[in-house]
């Protein structure tokens, strides 16, 4: 699963980092350890004659302390917290299962540096809209107005819980988006979340309820597991005809969504 490869690219990383940071560590104290050496005979040598330059010389080497193991960890915090497009490859080629047809697709990496998080889109039919309030994937060709919209949505929300957000989802689903809950479970593909899915309202006539139409829009949201008072929301748009088409890309895509802490 792309979300393995992730993992272990992070891993690799980390790895790497932290066996910088061990050398970097033993190094420092191997500094320190002369520096309160030479230190210490200088200080016995000139205790009878000069108490008093005893004591700056017991200060300077908590300063040659300070000063060391503030510049190690600074190293060490600097290389762990890098760009993400330094992590991840800018690009790649995937292969996809669409409606049992294999299909190779060009992925470009997408990065949101202060809210942490990455996701390959597919380059060739969609491309990054960046807002102040939430990211959106839409298609590259826009669609007639006959249609109704695309798009995948992700937002952050702070000061929530997973169950305080899906209420609220509920909640605007049934009051504000004119359409009809039609599932909520717990899933873990294509990301581990809970998913709530809305259909829009079944066509009607005379006779009663006929059923959705190929234009009957899918609203589909991924509300990730609560982490220090905040979740993603990921809302996929599309239409019942769209779904074995852009539906399924959407759920490609969203497998490669991480958040790196």
């Amino acid at each position: 699963m792309r979300n393995d490869n992730l993992d272990k690219q992070i891993k690799q990383l980390l790895n790497k980092q932290t066996e910088a940071a061990v050398e970097r560590k033993q190094e420092t104290w191997n500094k320190i350890s002369n520096e309160l050496d030479a230190l210490t005979y200088n200080k016995r040598a000139y205790k009878r004659k000069n108490q008093g330059r005893g004591l700056a010389i017991a200060g300077l080497s908590a300063a040659i302390i300070a000063f060391l193991l503030f510049g190690a960890m600074t190293d060490t915090g600097q290389a762990m917290i890098q760009n993400l497009k330094d992590i991840f490859i800018g690009e790649k080629e995937e292969e996809i299962d669409l409606e049992g047809q294999k299909e190779d697709t060009n992925v470009q990496l997408e990065t949101n540096e202060e809210l942490r998080y990455v996701i390959y889109i597919d380059q060739d039919r969609y491309k990054m809209v960046e807002g102040e309030t939430a990211d959106r994937i839409e298609t590259i060709e826009p669609f007639g107005d006959e249609y109704p919209e695309v798009y995948m949505e992700i937002t952050h929300v702070e000061n929530t819980t997973t169950e305080e957000a899906i209420a609220n989802i509920i909640e605007r689903i049934e009051n504000d988006e004119e359409m009809e809950l039609y599932m909520e479970e717990r899933t873990t593909e294509p990301i581990e979340a809970e998913m709530v899915q809305a259909m829009g309202l079944e066509y009607t006539n005379e006779f009663g309820k006929f059923g959705y139409q190929w234009d009957t829009p899918i609203h589909r949201y991924y509300v990730t597991d609560e982490d220090d008072g905040s979740v993603f929301i990921i809302k996929l748009v599309y239409f019942v005809e769209a779904e074995e088409g852009h539906g399924a890309r959407f759920h490609y895509m969203l497998e490669s969504f991480q958040v790196v802490n």
